[in-house]
């Protein structure tokens, strides 16, 4: 199964400030807890691109720098020696000839050897794009206040779940502990957006015959979950199973990474974007511009091998939407005030409110992304990429016509709407799809935090919903594991239904005027999105910003 950045809260370069500044909670965590056991920082990405990777997950904030131990990563064409002892890797010789030793190895696949090589690192904090820090739910324990009293030691704000706004979080039992794995129907903020997706589950194992998931609302808003399933494919080994945004399973064998990936600027994207890794794409913080007359999208241009006469193509986008863009789905319903009510029944209905929104998210490209396609006429829209997360960074599936393209090189083009988008990697895979056995499972049993059982509404998508209104609310759910031929590899999806209320006061006046400037002025909402952040992100006082619990 390829590797998906989801196992981890994951903190962006939007919520990173060079200002000293507290995030303030009614539960206290003592520092001595958040340098050394509770937060603990497993790598960074810097301004300029390079990922640094913590060895032991021990990276920690001390003054204005992000020090630990530094893994260190040496692609396998570089290796001319592996020695080893009792089957362990105890020397590697490099081509340049520089010699390892390492203290143990991380990690060992067909391109790459992770080794913890033992090197201090220290980074300022100007200097880093985001950080990973682990986020686990120990005992039923929610950690939702993971991070926050860090801010005091190094004055750098890393906002988590709890500034966002979302969906219900699903934890997978690993045999050991719960651990953050997927981030269903993201963006489907009343029922008339209310969708059904799958989600791979990577940190799920199969204990004494069953397979187990908590469902947790860490944030303030209502959830309303119509439908969970265990999703169970049993394949040949080697192959990758990726879900479409229609939640249809399919099988990957040869996916080609870009040749080339270059932004509007022409700076080289490839190290970024072209690996499925911890590198993300996102808009810099420094070049944002909320002129009037600035671009409001951003681009991307990537180039892929294609095989001649190729008449279909099938992208795998690895990506999600970033936490501003998630923050600014409630911003923009506060600016409905006291008639929200109405704007939420109109699109319910399917009312003019519903067309109106689509209309211009596909036109901003804020959470519908345009996979554009390089023609003899010009670039054209062949595909939508669904957005989701914000701290899931989720691998989709997207079928494109390529009949009309000739050679041998596919060219693509996005253009997200700035601050809004996260992209960590895209491949192209030409292959056909492979027999699946895909099995849905049904909840052996479900309870929720008082023990009740709650398993029938998650049987079917008929409109009767697990809800859970309340921060902190939780839902323990549990699985028949099926049983596994033998040679095939497994792989675990959630199947997951529903929409979620996000908790508004609604009792301003609307802001008439920048709702209509909104929909019917292109590049406005993004110029607002801008607005807001920078203006969020200037504020003395952050404090008064953040939730408490």
């Amino acid at each position: 199964m390829a590797h998906k950045p989801t196992a981890w809260l994951t903190l962006f370069t939007f919520l990173v400030f060079s200002c000293s500044c507290v995030i303030r909670t009614k539960k206290n965590i003592p520092p001595e807890e958040t340098a050394g056991k509770k937060v603990r920082i497993l790598g960074l990405m810097k301004t300029s691109g390079e990922y640094v990777e913590f060895s032991n997950e021990q990276g920690r904030i001390e003054g204005n720098n992000i020090v630990g131990r530094k893994d260190q990563t040496i692609p396998l064409a570089q290796v001319k020696r592996i020695d080893r002892t009792h089957g362990r890797i105890s020397r590697i010789e490099t081509t340049d000839g520089r010699t390892y030793t390492p203290e143990h190895v991380i990690k060992e696949d067909k391109d790459q050897i992770v080794i913890g090589s033992g090197a201090d690192v220290s980074v300022p904090l100007k200097d880093v794009e985001f950080v990973r820090v682990k986020k686990v739910n120990i005992g039923l324990t929610l950690l939702v206040d993971l991070g926050s009293v860090v801010l005091t030691i190094g004055g750098i704000a890393l906002i988590i779940a709890l500034t966002k706004e979302s969906c219900p979080f699903i934890y997978s039992f690993n045999g050991d502990r719960y651990v953050f794995d997927a981030e269903p129907f993201g963006g489907a903020i009343c029922e008339g957006l209310k969708r059904t997706e799958c989600c791979s589950l990577d940190e799920i194992k199969e204990i004494d015959g069953r397979y187990k998931i908590l469902v947790t609302n860490e944030v303030d808003e209502t959830q309303y979950t119509d439908e969970l399933k265990l999703v169970v494919v049993d394949h040949a080994p080697g192959i990758r199973v990726v879900s479409d945004a229609q939640g249809v399973l399919h099988a990957v064998s040869s996916p080609l990474p870009p040749r080339l990936a270059i932004d509007g600027k022409g700076r080289d994207l490839l190290s970024i974007v072209g690996t499925n890794d911890w590198k993300f794409w996102l808009s810099r913080a420094t070049e944002l511009n909320q002129d009037s007359t600035a671009p409001t999208k951003e681009e991307l241009i990537l180039e892929f091998p294609k095989p001649e006469g190729a008449k279909k193509a099938r992208l795998i986008f690895n990506g999600c939407t970033t936490l501003w863009g998630s923050q600014m789905l409630k911003r923009i319903l506060d600016l409905y005030g006291n008639s929200v009510q109405e704007w939420y029944q109109d699109v319910n209905s399917r009312g003019p409110a519903l067309m109106k929104t689509m209309f211009m998210d596909l036109r901003e490209e804020l959470y519908q992304l345009h996979i554009q396609v390089e023609t003899p006429r010009g670039w054209t829209s062949r595909g939508l990429i669904q957005g989701g997360g914000p701290l899931i960074s989720e691998e989709r599936l997207y079928s494109l016509d390529i009949s009309d393209i000739p050679g041998d090189t596919l060219r693509i083009r996005l253009t997200p709407a700035s601050t809004y988008w996260m992209i960590n990697s895209l491949a192209v895979d030409y292959s056909e799809d492979q027999p699946l056995v895909v099995q849905e499972v049904d909840p052996l049993e479900a309870r929720d935090g008082l023990g009740r059982d709650v398993r029938g509404p998650l049987l079917a998508e008929d409109g009767r919903y697990l809800t859970m209104p309340s921060t902190g609310d939780r839902t323990e759910v549990s699985f028949l594991s099926p049983p596994r031929p033998r040679g095939s590899q497994r792989s675990v999806f959630i199947k997951a239904g529903g929409y979620y209320d996000i908790h508004l006061e609604a009792k301003a006046a609307p802001q008439t005027e920048i709702i209509q400037k909104i929909f019917a002025e292109p590049g406005y909402v993004t110029r607002y999105a801008i607005r807001e952040y920078l203006k969020w992100r200037g504020a003395g006082d952050i404090a008064a910003r953040a939730p408490s619990r």
